[in-house]
C-alpha cells in the first residue's frame, strides 16, 4: 500500500458507492452526472468502463476511461496474465488523466467529483492512486467514489479518512439519495457560513460592546444572533437547521481570546435551541419567527438571572428580598418583587428580539453590513488539513476564576446577607458553594472542543453538522 496518501480535509465530503462486480456502480455514477450537469452544476470526475469479464468475479479483459463531460472513450488497463497484477497501464491515458487533475488544481473547487472505480490497482498505487495527490490539492467539495464491498476498509486506510456516507449501488433510491446529499450539502455549507459569521460579530462587535460596558448589550446581540437564524434559514429545505448556527457561533466564541466563559457559550447555545425547535415545531412562517425571536431575546434577559441563582441558590432572592424590605423601611421606596421584575425585563428582550427576527424574515436578505462579513467568510480558501484543533491549556481555561465580574455577585449577595445578621457559617457555606457550581460549570463548558464535536458527528454520521462547523473552525484558523 502506498504510504502515506494525502488526506482529502474537511470540510470535504467523502461519499462511498459500493457493490460487487457487474451492480451498476458506474451506470449510477454516470446518472448522477447527468442529473447534476442538468442542473447546472460543474461535475468532474472519470468513468471506468468495463469489458468482458470472464467469471462474474474476475477482472474484465480490458478498462476504458471517460473523462466526464467527454464523449471520447480512452484506453486504460489491458489484461495481461504475465504481469502482477495481470494489467498493462496504457501510458498515454495515463498523462492525459495526469493533464486533467493537474487543470483542476488550477480551477476553481469542483462542487462534485466522482472517481470510478478505488480498488486493488489503488491499494497497490497503480490506477488513479498517482492523481489523488492532484485531486486533493483542488479541493472538491463533494467526492464520490465507487469500491467494491470488500475492499471499503482498505480503502479508507488507503485515503487515511473514513466515508461519511456509504450508499449499495443497487438501493432502489441510490440516486435520489446521492442527488438529496449533493442538494443538502449546500444547505450545510450556508449553515457554516452563517454559524461562522455570527461567531465573527460575537467575537468582534459582541467583545467591543462588552469591552465598552455598552447597557442593553445581550439585548443587541441576542436580537442580532435571532437576525442571522432568520437569514440563515430563508431558503432552506428544512429551516429547523438554523439551530446549529448559534452552536457553531459558540464554539467558535470558546476559541477566541475571551473564549471558555460559561455564560456567552450557553447563551449563544441556547439561544439556537429555542429558535430552531420553535420552526421545526411550527414550520418556517411569521408565527414561527416571531416567538422564535421573542425566546432568543427572553433566554438573553433570564440566562443571567438563572445562572446566578444556579450559583447562588435561594440567598440571591432573600438577598433582593432585604434590600427590597430595606428600602421600603428607610426611604418608603416600594420596589417590586424579583418575579416581577424579572418578567418584565424578559418581556422587554422578547418584544425587541421578536421584532427584529420578524423584520429579518420580511427582508430575507442581510442588510449591506452584514452581507459584507458573510462575504468576507464566503471568500475564504478551503480549510487547510488539520484545521480548527484548538489548544486550550489549564491556565486558560481557569482564567474565568480571575475575573471580577465573576465574583461581583457572590460578594454582593455576600455582603447583603452579614449585613442583615446572617451567621458567618451560613455565608461560608455559600462562597463553597458558589465556588464547587462554579468549577463544574466551568469544567464541563471546557470539556466541549468544536474540533472534537465534529469529529464525533462524523463517526456518528452526521456529517451535514459536522461539515459545517469543521467548515467554520477551517476559515476561523486560515483568517488567523
Amino acid at each position: 500500500m502506498p504510504n502515506p496518501a494525502p488526506i482529502l480535509p474537511p470540510p470535504s465530503l467523502l461519499i462511498a458507492v459500493t457493490g460487487g462486480p457487474g451492480t451498476s456502480k458506474t451506470r449510477l455514477m454516470a446518472e448522477l452526472a447527468a442529473a447534476q450537469i442538468a442542473r447546472g452544476q460543474r461535475v468532474e470526475g472519470v468513468l471506468s468502463i468495463a469489458g468482458n469479464r470472464a467469471s462474474p468475479h474476475q477482472g474484465a479483459s480490458e478498462y476504458w476511461l471517460r473523462l466526464i463531460g467527454s464523449d471520447l472513450e480512452l484506453p486504460w488497463a489491458m489484461r495481461d496474465e504475465a504481469l502482477n497484477p495481470p494489467y498493462f497501464f496504457e501510458p498515454g491515458t495515463a498523462k492525459k488523466v495526469q493533464a486533467w487533475a493537474e487543470r483542476l488544481r488550477n480551477l476553481p473547487p469542483p462542487p462534485l467529483l466522482l472517481l470510478d472505480e478505488f480498488g486493488k490497482f489503488e491499494l497497490r498505487g497503480l490506477g488513479l492512486m498517482p492523481v489523488w495527490p492532484l485531486l486533493v490539492a483542488a479541493a472538491p467539495q463533494v467526492v464520490v467514489i465507487t469500491v467494491r464491498d470488500d475492499l471499503v476498509e482498505a480503502i479508507e486506510g488507503l485515503l487515511g479518512r473514513k466515508f461519511d456516507v456509504r450508499i449499495v449501488a443497487q438501493e432502489p433510491d441510490a440516486l435520489a439519495r446521492l442527488q438529496r446529499i449533493c442538494e443538502d450539502f449546500g444547505e450545510w455549507t450556508r449553515i457554516g457560513l452563517f454559524g461562522g459569521a455570527a461567531g465573527g460579530l460575537e467575537m468582534t462587535v459582541g467583545a467591543a460592546l462588552h469591552a465598552a460596558k455598552v447597557p442593553l448589550r445581550g439585548l443587541a446581540m441576542s436580537s442580532l444572533q435571532a437576525a442571522m437564524m432568520v437569514f440563515a434559514g430563508t431558503g432552506l429545505g428544512q429551516p429547523g437547521r438554523v439551530v446549529w448556527v448559534p452552536f457553531i457561533s459558540g464554539g467558535l466564541k470558546a476559541l477566541s481570546p475571551a473564549g471558555n466563559r460559561v455564560r456567552p457559550m450557553i447563551a449563544i447555545i441556547m439561544q439556537g435551541l429555542l429558535f430552531g425547535g420553535t420552526v421545526q415545531a411550527l414550520g418556517w412562517n411569521f408565527l414561527a419567527i416571531g416567538l422564535g425571536g421573542a425566546l432568543v431575546g427572553a433566554w438573553a434577559a433570564l440566562q443571567g438571572f438563572l445562572l446566578q441563582y444556579l450559583l447562588l441558590g435561594d440567598d440571591l432572592v432573600r438577598a433582593y428580598d432585604t434590600v427590597v424590605l430595606w428600602l421600603a423601611d428607610r426611604w418608603h421606596i416600594t420596589a417590586p418583587g424579583l418575579p416581577w421584575l424579572v418578567g418584565a425585563w424578559a418581556v422587554l428582550h422578547a418584544i425587541v428580539a421578536g421584532s427584529i427576527a420578524v423584520t429579518a424574515w420580511y427582508l430575507r436578505r442581510p442588510p449591506a453590513a452584514l452581507q459584507r462579513i458573510i462575504d468576507k467568510e464566503t471568500n475564504r480558501g478551503p480549510a487547510p488539513a488539520g484545521a480548527g484543533v484548538e489548544r486550550p491549556g489549564w491556565v486558560r481555561r481557569l482564567r474565568e476564576f480571575g475575573r471580577w465580574q465573576f465574583w461581583l455577585p457572590l460578594l454582593v449577595v455576600a455582603g447583603i446577607l452579614l449585613g442583615s445578621g446572617r451567621p458567618w457559617e451560613s455565608v461560608a457555606w455559600l462562597v463553597l458553594r458558589f465556588f464547587a457550581v462554579g468549577c463544574v460549570l466551568i469544567a464541563l463548558v471546557s470539556l466541549l472542543r468544536p474540533a472534537r464535536w465534529a469529529e464525533a458527528m462524523r463517526r456518528r454520521g452526521w456529517w451535514g453538522p459536522a461539515l459545517a462547523l469543521s467548515g467554520a473552525l477551517g476559515r476561523r484558523d486560515q483568517a488567523k
